[in-house]
């Protein structure tokens, strides 16, 4: 019996025949869902490569798996997302992250903007909840979430990316308009303001850096539903170029 349940096994590695599931991982298998022997789950290690398996064991700790297929890149989009968000307040953040997973981007930036008001975040709780929403909408890489960064160091990587600002400016592109630029490049870093917008300093810095201003339509947004929808129209673009 295939259930589309889908575990988390780092150590997994491509080519292995077999493999032992135990800890959470196991515990939730067994002992909440009460899976039995013969039943067929996918196994992902964050990495991109996913694999259907059959319980052929189960002991006290741990159950014995057979692998009958493998897959590379199942669940994962034509090109990299790079979201770059302002950190936020409350808990804001972990639903950025949570969504965001869930619609396919690789990697999250936390932002310690000029208009920053909470300082820190809580990486491992960010990590877990990325977990999480990668098992739930059956991915199979798991997106890193980055210790929150200056603007200005983030600013200077990802040379040959593609950068969308996202500041409501009589210059700004809506994304619909540049779809054929963002559906044939392989890495968007999408950048997502503070609750206080971006500063000066930070708009003069996209502009001469020639990132491309981006607007999300005519309503004013919440940050985090700004970071939400941005993530979900580009992955729709590296989804399907057509």
């Amino acid at each position: 019996m295939i259930t589309g349940e889908q575990v988390y096994l780092p150590a997994f590695q491509s080519g292995q025949a077999r493999l032992t599931l135990d800890g959470s991982e196991f515990h939730h298998l067994i002992r909440v869902r009460r899976f039995k022997i013969n039943t067929e789950i996918w196994v992902v290690n964050g990495l991109g490569t996913a694999a259907l398996a059959r319980i052929e064991s189960i002991g006290s700790e741990s159950l014995d798996l057979k692998i009958l297929q493998e897959e590379s890149g199942r669940g994962e989009l034509l090109g990299e997302i790079i979201l770059a968000v302002a950190n936020l307040k409350g808990d804001h953040l972990n639903l950025v992250v949570e969504k965001a997973t869930e619609l396919g981007v690789h990697q999250i930036i936390p932002l310690l903007t000029d208009h920053t008001i909470k300082k820190g975040i809580n990486q491992n709780r960010l990590e877990r909840i990325a977990i999480s929403a990668m098992k739930q909408s059956r991915r199979s890489f798991l997106p890193r979430v980055h210790e929150i960064t200056p603007f200005e160091k983030v600013g200077s990587g990802y040379p040959t990316a593609l950068h969308l600002f996202c500041h409501a400016t009589d210059i700004a592109k809506d994304i619909l308009e540049i779809k054929g630029r963002i559906s044939t490049t392989r890495q968007v870093v999408l950048w997502i303001g503070p609750e206080g917008d971006w500063s000066k300093d930070e708009i003069d810095f996209a502009s001469v850096s020639d990132y491309t201003f981006t607007g999300l339509g005519p309503r004013r947004l919440r940050a985090e539903t700004a970071a939400i929808h941005a993530v979900g129209l580009v992955s729709t673009l590296l989804q399907d170029p057509a």
